[in-house]
């Protein structure tokens, strides 16, 4: 490439004269087969965990020997610890994962012709077009076998930083999955049989900032589906008897968990004892109300991804940062309502009776959910292209 001598001499000069550290002992697991080497950014942990799983899913007796976050140390900018390691490891291909391109690592590797993946990448824009470290930067990115970012800037500045185009694939964020939180199933039938098809939904670990909101979009839902039942989950469970209360106070009908009461006909808000019991929650509700997004309280705010994976559409306020990533994948793909203030959250809560507003929003919310496992294989699969003709 046009590039090519001045990469090389960019990262001559980022690598010469470091100092020679110590290489740290390397312990390769057990085994007789392919040894990846899978150096992993603080920002992929995540990733790594996922990936890792669906690599040795596919190749049981695959090595991986894991350095950076969490793994052992790497060579850091010593290009002669990084020889020595690979040396020391003999590896059959190599995958970094995250924002980090460790310069000696793929150096070293690049000299032994060691098939390279960079995967959950990204990446800002080239430092300096025509500078060393730009130059550098496409040196590094060049080496690379394949390239998976996570979004479209990604995928336009590892273009423009040097990778080949073809090798360029857009996989989007390895997703953290979650098992579907578990019910009883005797005790879902017998509810669901007591529903008689009445529209639910279910304000998940809600704060006592939130609760007369929560009422008032239930009201709303009320006058669209006027046997609406409201599942109401307080985050403080020592308010349960003030909010039987509270309801009652306002003209509709309580039923407490705490006291073995069941949401028969005549129930407007059934209220369980606390956050304990989610998962038939989830599977009950159509719609759940994610608590504390609306008023910032949310040190307690449950993962989206709950009633995500349990087929509940999604409707949350604007304070979002206990999951940011999960709610911005939500977001990004139309999985989620996202509402303003508690006027909007009772807008949406009455539109959300409507079941096919409610389908459409839980089956993208369940694909963002159990997504993570598509990219996880996506980045797995050129790895094991590269080990394909390594025995064992």
């Amino acid at each position: 490439m046009a590039m090519s001598g001045l990469g090389k001499l960019g990262l001559w000069l980022h690598l010469r004269g470091t100092a020679r550290t110590d290489h740290a002992r390397i312990s390769l697991p057990e085994g007789s087969g392919p040894v990846l080497i899978m150096h992993v950014s603080a920002d992929a942990q995540r990733a790594a965990a996922q990936v890792e799983a669906r690599l040795i899913s596919s190749r049981p007796t695959l090595r991986i020997l894991r350095l950076g976050q969490d793994g052992t140390s790497g060579p850091g900018t010593d290009i002669h610890a990084a020889r020595a390691l690979l040396e020391g490891a003999k590896p059959d291909a190599m995958l970094l994962l995250g924002t980090d391109l460790p310069a000696a690592l793929i150096a070293a590797a690049a000299q032994r012709d060691l098939p390279m993946i960079l995967g959950e990448a990204r990446l800002d824009g080239p430092a300096g077009r025509w500078g060393l470290r730009g130059a550098m930067q496409r040196q590094l990115l060049a080496s690379m076998r394949a390239v998976l970012v996570t979004d479209p800037a990604s995928h336009r500045n590892a273009i423009r930083m040097g990778a080949d185009p073809s090798r360029v694939v857009m996989t989007g964020t390895v997703a953290e999955i979650r098992e579907p939180l578990g019910c009883t199933e005797a005790e879902r039938e017998g509810f669901a049989e007591l529903l008689h098809g009445r529209h639910a939904w279910l304000a998940a670990a809600v704060p006592e900032a939130e609760e007369q909101a929560v009422l008032n979009a239930h009201r709303a839902a009320m006058r669209q589906s006027h046997r609406a039942l409201l599942f109401l989950s307080p985050r403080d469970t020592s308010r349960i008897d003030v909010l039987a209360e509270t309801v009652e106070a306002q003209g509709l009908l309580a039923g407490r968990r705490t006291r073995d009461e069941e949401p028969t006909d005549e129930i407007h808000v059934m209220i369980t004892d606390g956050t304990t019991e989610m998962g038939l929650w989830y599977r009950l509700a159509p719609v759940t109300y994610m608590g504390g997004t609306l008023s910032g309280d949310d040190a307690a705010a449950r993962h989206p991804f709950e009633p995500a994976a349990l087929g509940s559409a999604i409707v949350h306020g604007p304070a979002t940062s206990r999951h940011q990533t999960e709610w911005q994948q939500l977001d990004g793909a139309g999985a989620a309502r996202l509402v303003a203030d508690a006027d909007g959250l009772a807008t949406a809560i009455a539109e959300l009776t409507q079941p096919d507003l409610v389908a459409a929003l839980a089956s993208s919310a369940w694909t963002v959910s159990t997504g993570g496992a598509d990219v996880a294989n996506r980045i797995a699969a050129p790895v094991l292209g590269a080990l394909q003709g390594v025995h064992a």
